[in-house]
């Protein structure tokens, strides 16, 4: 399981150099709601409104946070998702898959921020501390989560970072 909500809220505002772009890019995290509909797309189930944004903003916060204390070898504080995962409500509902009864957890959010602040506390429970990693190449530093099974993965994502490092080694060998 990769922690997608604490990667992408952590990263959130982070400068970062996309692929084929001659500059660094730095995006407030989560300015305005378009924005941020934008840069929550793979998390969000409903576009987030201009009164979510608080929520967001706070929660973004307590990610960057907690992802800081992990790699810090630290623990997170637990309080401020807590908070906001309080707004999240799950109730047993009664279904029936292949023809057998089954109960499934049915979620009910107030915000934006309640759905992913339970999604959050979710992965930090579940996920193995010594996997989160920032990238090696010293102008990024973004935060990821290493799935690999010999746990060697040193860069964010090899396009560009990864490719990028090892043309800086060919061109000035130490």
């Amino acid at each position: 399981m990769t922690p997608e909500v604490l990667i992408t809220l952590a990263n959130l505002g982070a400068p970062r150099r996309p692929p084929g772009a001659r500059a660094r890019l730095t995006e407030a995290p989560l300015p305005d709601a378009p924005t941020a509909n934008r840069q929550l797309s793979a998390l969000l189930t409903r576009p987030a409104t201009q009164a979510d944004l608080p929520g967001l903003r706070e929660l973004q916060r307590a990610a960057a946070q907690a992802a800081g204390a992990l790699l810090a070898g630290e623990i997170p504080d637990c309080a401020r998702v807590n908070a906001l995962a309080s707004g999240s409500t799950g109730r047993i509902e009664l279904v029936v898959t292949d023809g057998e009864l089954r109960q499934q957890i049915a979620w009910d959010d107030r915000s934006a921020a309640a759905s992913l602040a339970r999604r959050l506390a979710g992965e930090l429970a579940a996920l193995e501390p010594s996997r989160l990693r920032r990238c090696a190449r010293t102008q990024c530093g973004l935060v990821f989560y290493d799935s690999t099974r010999s746990r060697t993965r040193r860069w964010h994502a090899e396009d560009p970072c990864g490719w990028r490092q090892r043309q800086e080694t060919r061109r000035h060998p130490t």
